[in-house]
């Protein structure tokens, strides 16, 4: 770029320039703009900026791909991609219907292999596995559909009973894991930290809670911060990506004895508020709590949805059975609920309501995973930059 050029784009500033490309017609428009020079990659690999195009062009930035299930009983435990659409309806989904769910990239071959070699499935976000080894007890951050990995060292002594993986919607080459450890001596439980910038553990935050995280427990993502269930189901811990910090929550009553998951709204709404969303009565349930000033949560029920009731019972044999067993929540994902009726899996889109019952069998065993990818992968993880 020549230097008068230059001077142009550096005087525009990425805040002119993002509003310049929010309003290119096509994600192709962006991806050629974006390869012009470094500061419109720098302004076009924003977060933020990515969140607001894909919002702007949601039929031509698809992000939400399927869902995984993970059969962990079976002799050799593996993953099964399930689509929500055909792959031929778009690159991205024919690139995660063609990935290596096998993980057969991973030191050893396979994720879940045989003695030393075995790989334990820890959490599952925005295309990305994290994923133990039995053996060394190292960790490894994977990605199915560019077949590549990057290794992790254990985490400090100490015993784990909980991770986490953040990985940003914007940004696929950047990632976050969270190791949840209880303290031998205090009892506390302490959050160590690793960033995919530095590969290394620091021991951050801690906070008293004798409570171990509920059986079964995975990290929920909202507001930049990971979230547990505690056994029992009247609280949760949550640790902020942003401040470091380490806290308890206490949970609404109401939600004590359903499954839920949180929601991110977004950045143009309050980071301080947090969503959740639960089924209830056949009915899609959004709550959200607030703090009080005292350490505490104040929570209310802010939406409900129409009763689905009979659209199940249309799709599935009726029976009695039917109208006594609640869907279960399972992950909801840029305004998608998943949610479980025995070996059954339904979905919800949560802007237009429609039910859908997805094709797969036998998963009443399974742990299900909404499978995100990031956009557009091909200039904000190019080659060779990890996963």
């Amino acid at each position: 770029m020549a230097p008068a050029a230059a001077a142009a784009v550096v005087a525009l500033g990425d805040d002119l320039l993002r509003e310049v490309f929010v309003r290119l017609p096509t994600p192709a428009d962006l991806l050629r703009a974006a390869a012009a020079c470094k500061p419109f990659l720098r302004a076009a690999r924003s977060a933020p900026f990515l969140r607001r195009f894909r919002r702007r062009h949601p039929s031509s930035c698809p992000r939400l791909l399927g869902c995984l299930l993970l059969f962990p009983n079976r002799r050799r435990g593996k993953f099964q991609f399930l689509p929500l659409s055909p792959p031929s309806s778009s690159s991205s989904a024919a690139a995660a219907a063609n990935g290596d769910f096998a993980l057969s990239f991973l030191p050893g071959g396979g994720w879940l292999g045989l003695g030393a070699a075995a790989w334990e499935h820890l959490d599952c976000r925005n295309g990305r596995l994290l994923l133990k080894n039995m053996g060394s007890q190292e960790l490894a951050v994977a990605d199915p559909v560019s077949r590549r990995c990057v290794s992790l060292p254990a985490p400090p002594a100490g015993r784990a009973v909980g991770y986490g993986l953040f990985a940003d919607y914007g940004d696929s080459s950047e990632f976050r894991v969270v190791c949840v450890s209880r303290d031998a001596a205090s009892g506390e439980l302490r959050a160590l930290f690793l960033s995919s910038g530095e590969l290394s553990w620091a021991d951050v935050a801690g906070v008293a809670c004798q409570t171990d995280l509920a059986a079964g427990s995975r990290a929920m993502q909202a507001n930049r911060s990971l979230y547990w269930r505690l056994h029992g189901g009247e609280r949760m811990v949550a640790f902020s990506t942003v401040s470091m910090e380490f806290s308890v929550l206490d949970l609404p009553p109401a939600l004590r004895e359903l499954s839920f998951d949180t929601v991110d709204r977004g950045e143009e709404e309050d980071a301080n508020v947090l969503h959740l969303l639960t089924m209830s009565g056949f009915r899609i349930e959004v709550w959200t709590g607030t703090a009080d000033g005292d350490g505490g949560m104040a929570w209310r029920r802010v939406e409900k949805s129409v009763r689905f009731h009979k659209v199940l019972t249309e799709m599935i044999n009726p029976s009695v059975d039917s109208y006594q067993h609640e869907l279960d929540v399972i992950g909801v994902a840029t305004g998608i609920v998943f949610l479980r009726q025995w070996n059954h899996l339904f979905s919800i889109d949560l802007e237009t309501m429609k039910f859908k019952m997805l094709p797969s069998k036998d998963c009443e065993a399974a742990l299900i995973y909404p499978y995100t990818i990031a956009w557009p992968a091909s200039f904000l993880n190019p080659a060779g930059q990890g996963a």
